[in-house]
């Protein structure tokens, strides 16, 4: 690994420890909160008050509106600053006169303890500018001598165990701190020397940003309102509780951090999906949570919980790299440090929102709920706890669904980088779907989520697949409707594919699957049955017109030409086409004559298709590829075979009756 890389890991790694000390701190004011004056809520607000202006100045988060930032970002966190601020005075001066709580000092100076040493901590990260052992010696020194006060603040605290467990955590997260702070100075300088952000006018990397922006406050709101629940839900004060939190918060970082440690080591492919699939998890784990009391119960829901946690950070780091490939294509130059930074930048708005919405909440709690603890909360406020991080994660899920930079636009994107495909209309393709602004079709990928695990198949010959060839036509069966859909969900690569013109308008769409299968459905009338025909075409144009296909028409010579002229652009693009050109026979269904394709075998091939070949050669001077595939219902497969590649030696006529037998034939292989 060189040094680069090596240094970025690191950062990426050390960044983990704000989020540990942040919550680590938050746990411990509640605890010191809760047992000086019996309201764990109280030292909470204090903590997220001082924690939301530490980091907004430690970051140097202030150069924002003239820096690397969008305007709606700043705006939405003017609002929420300046709420806090409200919030803040608020707790320090109302509070303790309305509740008449008594030794509301004594949390006060223990929050301010606390936040004065994380702005030291950081000025003297700061200026040790030098690496080596002296620096550490020099940290080490500094965090034992802010451990001092906090020997004399423990010195009142007559419980032992609460004694013990306030300096361990303290001198715990110290110790994460002094490493925060190293990146955080870091992080303050970048921001006050780039005065441009190469991202922002990337229409990929901007929903990438909502994504992953919406997908951390989501995430950091979810544990805050957890980590609020329980410690309200506490009749009486008990140390147990906090060391269960503690150990809680450290597991679940950890068990992420590891997850995404084996995710590397092993190549696993981190798809949007996953996103999805993650996000779902962390969703459900985060509604069940709060309703199982057993601990075997809330242990399953909090390990779904972190699992999904895991799958949505290591998605979100996975792609974070990629915009440099993107970069490239919109003539940018971006290195490691600076993804790494507009990461941070992100991680740290985050937390910022998130714990100003979360201030907010719990100061109208400390206020409209006695101090004196009941075991069950109001509604408002469990509503709010539950479905709150939720909506943020659902919103985060919207850009991902969103995201034009997809596992196959990924796989594009990479054969142009490394000069598999480098040609200008690939470029410009790319430059199109990725940097310009567009809006993505997204019916194909909600229509996989739903498709994919009631029709899990067994993919075998990606191996025949040489990426250095592509781009490239595959030759799917038709199955009636099920080879187009295995072959959507399960084909791995990009392409577009051919859909028969009738299938992409609505009013044609209804008329054809009127004609085809709706027909047929007993005891309706004609009128009630075409109803259902024009109810149905409205979702299956949206999702077929989510692959942005190529319009086919079988019965014009003229738009049959323009169907091979369009096919042949989007091969010099750099994409693959998938087409479905397999003769329907003719059966006879009561009075009716119709058209079906074979369902357990390959019917013979039309062979116009072919002309492509020739036409892609006559243009690029390139010999196109042509795979066969073949989907079986029967045997739960999705097989692709070794590719027929067209000869410019053979007669026309004769080349494309070859490729078309060719093809054929291997299909039929491949159906046995």
């Amino acid at each position: 690994m060189n040094a680069v890389k090596k240094a970025y890991r690191i950062n990426v790694a050390l960044s983990l420890s704000n989020v540990n000390a942040d919550f680590l701190q938050l746990i411990l004011c509640m605890m010191v909160s809760h047992y000086i004056i019996a309201n764990p809520l109280y030292g909470a607000a204090l903590f997220l008050f001082a924690n939301i202006w530490t980091l907004y100045f430690e970051g140097n988060l202030r150069r924002l509106s003239s820096g690397p930032a969008p305007r709606k970002t700043n705006l939405v966190m003017w609002i929420l600053l300046s709420a806090s601020v409200f919030a803040g005075l608020a707790l320090v001066f109302l509070y303790p006169i309305v509740m008449q709580a008594p030794g509301t000092n004594f949390v006060s100076f223990f929050v301010l303890l606390i936040a004065a040493r994380s702005v030291l901590t950081w000025k003297v990260n700061d200026a040790l500018s030098k690496p080596g052992l002296a620096r550490r010696i020099y940290k080490g020194l500094f965090q034992i001598l802010f451990f001092v006060p906090c020997l004399a603040f423990a010195w009142i605290i007559d419980d032992e165990p609460v004694m013990w467990m306030t300096l361990v955590g303290y001198a715990l997260t110290g110790f994460l701190l002094s490493y925060q702070s190293s990146t955080m100075a870091s992080l303050s300088k970048y921001i006050a020397n780039t005065r441009r952000d190469k991202l922002h006018d990337i229409f990929s990397y901007r929903v990438f940003s909502n994504m992953s922006l919406y997908a951390q406050i989501a995430l950091s709101l979810g544990v805050l309102m957890y980590i609020c629940y329980v410690s309200f839900s506490t009749p009486a004060f008990s140390s147990d509780t906090y060391v269960y939190m503690g150990v809680w918060i450290v597991a679940v970082l950890l068990f992420s951090e590891l997850f995404t440690k084996l995710v590397n080591r092993r190549g696993w492919i981190l798809s949007l999906n996953i996103f999805i699939v993650g996000a779902a998890m962390w969703i459900t784990g985060s509604l069940m949570m709060f309703d199982f009391k057993g601990l075997w119960g809330s242990t399953f829901w909090a390990g779904l919980w972190g699992f999904g946690l895991a799958c949505i950070t290591s998605v979100l780091n996975r792609y974070n790299g990629d915009f440099k490939m993107v970069a490239r294509i919109a003539g940018r130059k971006v290195s490691d440090r600076d993804l790494h930074f507009r990461s941070m930048i992100t991680q740290i708005i985050s937390v910022i929102f998130s714990n100003a919405i979360m201030l907010c909440v719990v100061t109208v709690w400390v206020f409209v709920i006695p101090a004196s603890h009941t075991p069950e909360l109001p509604w408002v406020f469990r509503s709010t706890m539950v479905q709150l991080p939720v909506l943020f994660m659902l919103v985060s899920v919207f850009f991902a669904l969103r995201q034009p930079l997809d596992e196959r636009s990924r796989q594009k994107l990479l054969n142009y980088t490394q000069g598999t495909n480098n040609n200008t209309p690939t470029k410009q393709n790319l430059r199109s779907n990725l940097v310009e602004k567009k809006r993505v079709k997204f019916g194909v990928k909600i229509l996989a989520f739903f498709v994919r695990p009631f029709l899990h198949l067994k993919v075998s010959g990606k191996e025949y697949m040489e990426m250095e060839h592509f781009p490239s036509v595959f030759v799917c069966n038709h199955g009636i409707i099920y080879g187009p859909i295995a072959a959507v969900i399960y084909l791995p690569t990009y392409f577009r594919p051919w859909i028969d013109r009738k299938m992409v308008d609505r009013e044609m769409a209804a008329k054809e699957m009127y004609g085809r299968f709706i027909y047929r459905i007993p005891l309706l009338p004609p009128k009630a049955k075409m109803r259902i025909a024009r109810l149905l075409a409205g979702p299956v144009t949206w999702a077929l017109n989510s692959f942005n296909p190529i319009p086919v028409e079988k019965n014009n010579l003229r738009n049959v030409m323009t169907t091979f002229d369009d096919t042949v652009k989007v091969l010099s693009e750099g994409d693959n086409v998938l087409i479905f050109p397999e003769r329907p026979r003719k059966v006879k269904r009561g009075d009716k004559m119709t058209v079906e394709h074979l369902t357990d075998s390959v019917g013979r091939l039309f062979t116009g298709f072919a002309n492509i070949g020739r036409l892609y050669y006559e243009t690029t001077g390139k010999c196109l590829r042509f795979y066969p595939i073949y989907a079986s219902k029967r045997n739960h497969t999705f097989r692709i075979g070794q590719p027929v590649v067209f000869s410019p030696d053979n007669d026309p006529h004769d080349e494309k009756q070859r490729i078309a037998d060719l093809l054929h034939d291997k299909m039929l292989e491949l159906a046995e």
